[in-house]
This record gives C-alpha cells, sequence and structure tokens, in this order.
C-alpha cells in the first residue's frame, strides 16, 4: 500500500468517527437518553412488525440488552408488542412515530452541515464514492437493515445497500 493509498485510508476512517459521532449525538440528544434507544426507533418505523431477534441482529447487541432496550422503549411508551405467538412483533406508538421522526430530523440536520461544506461537484463524487463503498457490503436482509439503521429510507431514490443486495 503506497503512502497516498494510507493516507486516503486514514482520512476515511477519520471521517467515518466524525459522521458517526455527530449522528449519535444529534439522535440521542433528540431522544433524551443515550444507548440504542435512537437506533432502535428508527429501525422499529423502518420496519415495523418484525422481531426482538432481528432487532437484536440489525442493532448488534446481545438477546439481554436487547430485551433491556425493549424494556425500556415501552416503559417510554413509544413502542408495543404484538400478541401473536412467540414472534411478538414491535410495533411504534404515536409518541414513538415522534420520537422516531425527531429523531430522524436530527440525524438531517447534522449530515446536511456536513454536506453544506461541499461543492456541488463534491457531493456527487461522495455519492458515487458512497455507493462504490456501500453497495458491495449488502449480503444479506440483515447487513441491510445493519448499514441502513439509521437511514431516513425515502430519501434514498435509489439506494446502493438494497441495489448491492439485489445484485
Amino acid at each position: 500500500m503506497n503512502v497516498r493509498s494510507r493516507h486516503a485510508a486514514n482520512l476515511l476512517g477519520a471521517s467515518a468517527l466524525l459522521v458517526a459521532g455527530m449522528v449519535r449525538e444529534a439522535v440521542t440528544a433528540s431522544v433524551g437518553a443515550g444507548g440504542s434507544l435512537g437506533e432502535a426507533l428508527i429501525a422499529i418505523k423502518d420496519q415495523p412488525g418484525r422481531t426482538a431477534d432481528w432487532l437484536s441482529t440489525v442493532l448488534q447487541i446481545s438477546q439481554p440488552g436487547t430485551a433491556h432496550l425493549i424494556r425500556r422503549l415501552t416503559e417510554q411508551g413509544w413502542v408495543v408488542r404484538g400478541s401473536e405467538g412467540r414472534a411478538r412483533p414491535l410495533r411504534l406508538t404515536p409518541e414513538g412515530e415522534r420520537v422516531a421522526a425527531a429523531a430522524l430530523a436530527a440525524r438531517e440536520a447534522v449530515l446536511q452541515g456536513l454536506i453544506e461544506r461541499l461543492s456541488d461537484e463534491q457531493r456527487e463524487q461522495l455519492v458515487a464514492i458512497t455507493g462504490a463503498l456501500l453497495g458491495p457490503e449488502a449480503r444479506s436482509e440483515e447487513t441491510l437493515a445493519r448499514l441502513c439503521r439509521l437511514c431516513d429510507r425515502g430519501t434514498c431514490s435509489a439506494c446502493p445497500v438494497y441495489e448491492g443486495l439485489r445484485g
């Protein structure tokens, strides 16, 4: 690996940490609590009716951690669990929908602030670069849900992760 390639890799890593940290802070502030609450709300909003096992896979947390998370979400009045057999699908309450929408809006504000630093040409390059990085990573529906767990999926008319999964 040459020096220029190592430099690019290093900058990519630092950029990833910057973006992840800023998004995490915005979502946490919006939700009013840390941990995985915001991610869980957005994931359930995106795919209502999924189970605790699915949420555990998407958020990459243990079964006991997921049980604790769901308990916190239900105590907040943001999530209800269905009674259909063992699966017990998860759905947001109206208040949960409101909090999830606020978390997505906070995320978008942070990301728009970063994107505004770029020229139109750089934004187009970023779309191409991120598509090239994300598309090949989509190996399963779980990977798709994991990579897009904080996405506002209605924003991407051509999601590179979904396209990677289909390809």
